[in-house]
C-alpha cells in the first residue's frame, strides 16, 4: 500500500507540473486531457524525471499511470519525445551532461528491411522455389490492420490493453519490458514473454482478481477487456546458402517465409526442405518448403522472436526434369523419396506425355548411365542426387483412323471401327457432292514398312455397291470434283466497258449476257466493232498449223440488242471479248490562260488544231496592259510508262540522280512570240494547244534584273537607250572571275540569247523589260597545282633532251 500511495502522490505531482506548465497550477481538478504537453519547459521537464528517478520508478511505469489517469495517447507521445531530447541533450541546441538510466529512454522502432535487388544466376531461376521467393506479387508481409491471433507469442516491447469495466473501471496501456513482464499498477509484475496471448490472458485475468473482486464469482460485476497494441519489431539473422543473407528488422507477426522472401530465398546451392529455425541455440523448427509449394501447408512457418536464426543448408539431392512434365527444372529431393513423388512435384504429365515410360539418366561418378523407368516403377525406384528424369512425347500415330477429302459433304478424319468399308465411309460423310467426280477414285494406303500405296477405283461403283474395299488404318480417301479434274473455265473482256476483267464461264452465255456482267458500255464504245477472238480447240491443236487463234466480229447497241446471228453465238470457255473505242472520242482537254486577258481561266479545247491564237480570242483578246513579248506558255509532259522504266534505269546507273527525283508528269517551259502569233495567226508561231497547257499573259514589265558575277547585283528600270553593259556597269560592273564573253539574257518568256564574239568584239544580247542579264563565274583555279603541273612538265622535257644528248653523243 506504500508503494501504490507514492505512485499516486507522483501522480498527481506529475498533473500538477503538467497544470503549471500551461499557467493553470492553481487548478488541480483540470482534465489532463486539456493539458498542453508541448508547452512544458526543459526545467520542467528536469524536475519531472527528477521526481521519477527519486521514487524509483521507470519511464513505462509514469506513463501507464498518466495513462491511467486519463492522458491521452498523443499527450503520452509527446511526454516520451520530450523526456528522450532533453536526455540526449539536442533540445534547443544545448549539449547537457545527464546521468542516462538504460530504462528511461524509449528507442524508437526502428525502420523495417526492405527487399534489395540482386541479379540471380541462371541456374538459380531454375531451380523450382526460385520465383516462389523472388515474386512481387507475393512478399509474405504481415498484416498490420488485422487483429493479432490468438497463438502470437508475446515479445519484449509489446504493448498490452487492459480495460476494466463494469462496477469498477480502469484502463492500463502496459509494454512488456526486458524482465519478460508487464507491470501492473497495485499488482505488480505478470511474466507474459514468450507464452501464446491466449495464455498470457489468462494469467492477467487470474492477477487482476486479487484487486477487482467483482471479476469472480457465479455472478460478477467487473469485466475485463484485454488487447494488444503496437507491436515492437523483431531483428532476425538469415545465413547459409541464401542470396541475400544478412539481419533483416521484421514486423513482430512476421514468419519465416517473410525472412526468407527479404534474403532472396535459397541460392542456386541452398536447400528448399531443410531450413532450421534456431532459437536461443536450439533449432526449434526444421522447414521443407515444398509442403506449401505442393500441398498448401503452413504449419511449419513459425513466427519469429527476436534475435532468432534461419539457417538455410545446401541440398543435399538435386534432380534435373525435363521434357513434357508440367513444371520442370531442378528438384530437390529427400531420402527414400521416389520418381512417383517427383512427378507430383512436376504437377505431374502434360497432355502431350507419354505417361507409361520416363527416361532416367544417372551419374556413377565416373560416366552416366540410362534406365527406362516403366509406370508400374514409378513408386519403387528411388532417386539420386545428380539424376535426370524426361518425358517424352506421345508419337503421332493412330491406331483407329481413317479420312476422306474431296467432293463429300463432311470431308474429314473418322473412327476405323471394325470391319468399315468404302461405301460405308461414304456413308458416314453424308455421302458425295453433286459435282463428284463419278470415274475414279483413290486410297492412299500407308504399309507396314511405311511406304504409300495407291488404290483406284470407280466412285461409281461403288455408289451402286457393284464393288467395295475394306478399309484400314490411316487409310486416306480422296473423291475429286469435276471442277478440280480440270482448269478453271472463264472468258475475259477487255476494252471499254465499266468493269473489265475476266468472269466465270457458264453454259449458254452470250456476248450481251458478258457485257451485262461487265457494267455495260463506257461512252466511249465502240458498239458497232466488237470482236471476240477464241482459242483452237482439242482436234486444232493436234497438227501443227499457222493458226493461233479464231477471231469473230459482231455489231451490237447500246441496249445490248444483237442481230440474229450475233444472238446465236455462245460464248465457250477461255474466249476473250474487245470492244474498241470509237475513232472520234478524244478526252475533253483543257487548257488555262491568265494574266492580261479579258476572261481568264480554263477553255475546253474544242479541235485538234485549236491554236494560242483561239484560246485568246476565246478569252476576249488581251487587255491593253499586256506585255505580249514576255508571254509564256507552260507545258503538260507525261512519261509514258516505258519512259519512266528507262530513266528509273539511268538512274540507277547514274550517281547524279535518283529514282525519286523522277517524275512522271512534269512542266516545261515553251518559248512563243506571242506578238508575232497575234499579228499572224495560223502561222509558224502560232502553236496548237495541247490538254494541260498554261497560257500566261503578264502585264508590262519596267525592270531589268542584273545577277552572277558582277558587284551589286540588283533590279533596274528598263529604258530603251540603255545596252547591256549599262545594265552591268549600273550593278557596279563585272566582279573579277566574271565570264564575260558568257553574259546571256533570259527573257519574261523563257527563252535565252547568250553573248557572240564577232570580228569587232563582242556583241551582247538585245535587252527587253522584264529579262535578266545573268554573268557566269569563272571557276576557281589552283594556281599552287598550276605550277606544280608545268614544273612537272619542265622536269620532264629535260631529262628528255639530256638522254637524246647521251645517245647521238
Amino acid at each position: 500500500m506504500m508503494i501504490g500511495s507514492v505512485k499516486k502522490m507522483f501522480l498527481f505531482c506529475f498533473f500538477a507540473l503538467l497544470i503549471a506548465g500551461t499557467g493553470k497550477a492553481q487548478n488541480t481538478n483540470v482534465n489532463p486531457a486539456a493539458v498542453n504537453v508541448e508547452a512544458l519547459s526543459d526545467a520542467q521537464i528536469e524536475k519531472l524525471i527528477s521526481e521519477m528517478e527519486k521514487n524509483g520508478m521507470s519511464l513505462e511505469e509514469a506513463m501507464a499511470l498518466a495513462r491511467a489517469r486519463g492522458a491521452s495517447q498523443v499527450q503520452i507521445d509527446q511526454m516520451v519525445k520530450k523526456i528522450n531530447e532533453y536526455k540526449s541533450g539536442k533540445r534547443n541546441g544545448k549539449i547537457e551532461k545527464t546521468e542516462e538510466k538504460e530504462d528511461l529512454i524509449v528507442n524508437p522502432e526502428a525502420d523495417l528491411s526492405e527487399k534489395e535487388v540482386f541479379e540471380a544466376t541462371p541456374k538459380n531461376k531454375e531451380v523450382f522455389g526460385f520465383h516462389f521467393f523472388n515474386s512481387k506479387n507475393l512478399s509474405f508481409e504481415p498484416a498490420v490492420d488485422v487483429p493479432v491471433s490468438e497463438s502470437y507469442s508475446l515479445g519484449i516491447g509489446d504493448e498490452v490493453n487492459i480495460s476494466v469495466y463494469g462496477a469498477s473501471q480502469q484502463n492500463y496501456q502496459l509494454m512488456v519490458e526486458k524482465s519478460g513482464a508487464i507491470l501492473i499498477p497495485d499488482v505488480g509484475p505478470v511474466p507474459v514473454y514468450g507464452i501464446a496471448f491466449r495464455e498470457a490472458k489468462e494469467k492477467i485475468k487470474q492477477r487482476l482478481l486479487s484487486i477487482y473482486n467483482g471479476m469472480g464469482g457465479d455472478r460478477p460485476n467487473t469485466f475485463v477487456s484485454i488487447s494488444l497494441g503496437s507491436l515492437k519489431g523483431v531483428k532476425v539473422n538469415v545465413i547459409g546458402e541464401v542470396n541475400l543473407p544478412g539481419s533483416y528488422s521484421l514486423p513482430a507477426t512476421a514468419s519465416a517465409f517473410t525472412a526468407l522472401y527479404l534474403a532472396g530465398g535459397p541460392n542456386e546451392n541452398g536447400s528448399f526442405r531443410n531450413i532450421d529455425v534456431i532459437r536461443d541455440g536450439k533449432t526449434i523448427q526444421s522447414i521443407d518448403v515444398y509442403a506449401y509449394l505442393i500441398d498448401g501447408k503452413t504449419q511449419n512457418n513459425i513466427q519469429l522472436r527476436d534475435q532468432d536464426v534461419i539457417l538455410v543448408r545446401p541440398y543435399a539431392k538435386r534432380v534435373k526434369v525435363g521434357g513434357e512434365l508440367k513444371r520442370t527444372g531442378l528438384f530437390e529431393a529427400q531420402e527414400n523419396e521416389s520418381v512417383a513423388d517427383l512427378l507430383r512435384f512436376a504437377g505431374g504429365f502434360t497432355d502431350k506425355a507419354y505417361t507409361h515410360r520416363l527416361e532416367l539418366y544417372r551419374n556413377n561418378t565416373r560416366t552416366l548411365t540410362f534406365k527406362g523407368v516403366a509406370a508400374a516403377q514409378y513408386d519403387q525406384v528411388q532417386l539420386l542426387n545428380g539424376d535426370s528424369l524426361v518425358a517424352g512425347m506421345l508419337t503421332e500415330r493412330f491406331e483407329n483412323r481413317v479420312s476422306i477429302d474431296g467432293a463429300v459433304y463432311r470431308p474429314g478424319n473418322y473412327e476405323l471401327t471394325e470391319g468399315l468399308k468404302l461405301s460405308e465411309l461414304i456413308k458416314e460423310a453424308e455421302g458425295l457432292k453433286e459435282e463428284a467426280f463419278m470415274e475414279r477414285g483413290v486410297i492412299t494406303r500407308k504399309m507396314e514398312d511405311m511406304s504409300l500405296k495407291a488404290i483406284s477405283f470407280s466412285v461409281r461403283e461403288v455408289v451402286k455397291g457393284a464393288i467395295d474395299f475394306d478399309l484400314q488404318r490411316e487409310d486416306r480417301v480422296q473423291i475429286s470434283s469435276i471442277f478440280d479434274m480440270r482448269e478453271a473455265r472463264t472468258v475475259e473482256i477487255v476494252g471499254e466497258v465499266q468493269f473489265a476483267g475476266t468472269y466465270a464461264w457458264a453454259e449458254n452465255l452470250r456476248i450481251g449476257d458478258l457485257i451485262f456482267q461487265a457494267g455495260g458500255f463506257k461512252e466511249e464504245a465502240e458498239v458497232a466493232g466488237l470482236e471476240v477472238s477464241r482459242v483452237l480447240d482439242y482436234k486444232e491443236t493436234s497438227e501443227l498449223t499457222k493458226s493461233l487463234l479464231h477471231t469473230f466480229q459482231f455489231s451490237l447497241d447500246r441496249n445490248l440488242k444483237l442481230d440474229p446471228k450475233g444472238e446465236a453465238f455462245l460464248l465457250k470457255p477461255f474466249d476473250k471479248v474487245y470492244v474498241r473505242r470509237a475513232p472520234g472520242y478524244r478526252p475533253q482537254g483543257v487548257a488555262n490562260i491568265q494574266g492580261e486577258v479579258k476572261y481568264a481561266g480554263d477553255f475546253g479545247i474544242t479541235r485538234k488544231d485549236e491554236k494560242i491564237s483561239d484560246i485568246i480570242r476565246r478569252a476576249g483578246g488581251i487587255t491593253p496592259e499586256a506585255y505580249t513579248k514576255g508571254a509564256s506558255l507552260r507545258r503538260r509532259i507525261e512519261l509514258s510508262e516505258a519512259e519512266y522504266q528507262a530513266k528509273v534505269a539511268i538512274a540507277a546507273q547514274d550517281t547524279t540522280m535518283t529514282e525519286e527525283e523522277i517524275e512522271k508528269v512534269v512542266y516545261q517551259i515553251v518559248g512563243i512570240d506571242l506578238t508575232t502569233i497575234l499579228s499572224s495567226p495560223g502561222g509558224v508561231e502560232d502553236l496548237q494547244v495541247k490538254a494541260g497547257d498554261q497560257i500566261l499573259v503578264p502585264s508590262k514589265l519596267e525592270t531589268v534584273m542584273v545577277s552572277g558575277s558582277v558587284l551589286s547585283p540588283v533590279a533596274h528600270t528598263f529604258t530603251q537607250k540603255r545596252k547591256l553593259k549599262d545594265y552591268v556597269n549600273g550593278s557596279g560592273g563585272f566582279a573579277e572571275r566574271a565570264k564575260k564573253g558568257k553574259v546571256y539574257v533570259l527573257y519574261a518568256n523563257g527563252t535565252t540569247q547568250a553573248t557572240r564574239s564577232g570580228l569587232f568584239g563582242r556583241r551582247f544580247p538585245k535587252v527587253e523589260p522584264g529579262c535578266e542579264i545573268i554573268v557566269p563565274e569563272k571557276p576557281e583555279v589552283d594556281k599552287a597545282g598550276q605550277a606544280s603541273k608545268w614544273l612537272a612538265i619542265a622536269s620532264t622535257f629535260a631529262t628528255l633532251i639530256t638522254a637524246i644528248a647521251v645517245a647521238t653523243r
